[in-house]
């Protein structure tokens, strides 16, 4: 069982959503912890200033880092902090985080597929390392891995963007956004 995306909202606005996107079926999303871990390490390096921050499982804190991703956020507030009873504060996304024009152009970009190459299945490998200890697992990095991982991610891209559609059609006919919160949780 992997990481799954959580959407919340109130009844009115998944009333809305749904009348843009009709299946909910299509919003489900999941990925395996190790994979959140090397995407959260690894899309850095490829240009992504947002997105990783989204899949950081130790828990992103806005306006910590200071990075352009951090600042963009922060400035949207993009991302607030929930707070559970002992547990670790969970980042929350906000839709607004999917207005920013450089939102967009990053889930664009793995909508498109292919983003991951094999430099990113070497890094769940070394995740996994960390994790469990040198050959204490089963992951390869083949193509087999990668075609699944470049799958899964492609597949969160385009949820995002249909999201943002779906913000767009509801903004045009009601003349504002549907508000929801969006995060990664096991």
């Amino acid at each position: 069982m992997g990481e799954l995306l959580a959407i919340i909202t109130n009844i009115f606005e998944a009333n809305d959503i749904l009348k843009v996107i009709k299946d909910p079926d299509l919003l489900y999303w999941e990925e395996g912890p190790d994979r959140l871990d090397a995407l959260a390490r690894w899309l850095p390096k490829k240009g992504f200033k947002i997105l990783p921050k989204i899949f950081e499982r130790d828990g992103y804190r806005p306006g910590t880092i200071g990075d352009e991703g951090d600042r963009l956020i922060v400035q949207v507030e993009g991302c607030t902090l929930r707070y559970e009873e002992g547990g670790e504060p969970i980042p929350v996304w906000h839709e607004q985080i999917l207005e920013l024009p450089e939102m967009r152009e990053e889930l664009r970009r793995i909508a498109e597929g292919n983003v991951l190459d094999m430099s990113f299945e070497e890094e769940v490998v070394r995740v996994m390392e960390e994790k469990f200890g040198k050959g204490k697992f089963t992951h390869r990095a083949d193509e087999r891995s990668l075609e699944e991982s470049n799958f899964t991610l492609k597949k969160l891209g385009e949820i995002l963007l249909r999201l943002i559609d779906c913000m767009d059609q509801v903004k045009r006919t009601k003349g504002i956004s549907p508000f929801f919160d969006f995060y990664i949780h096991e």
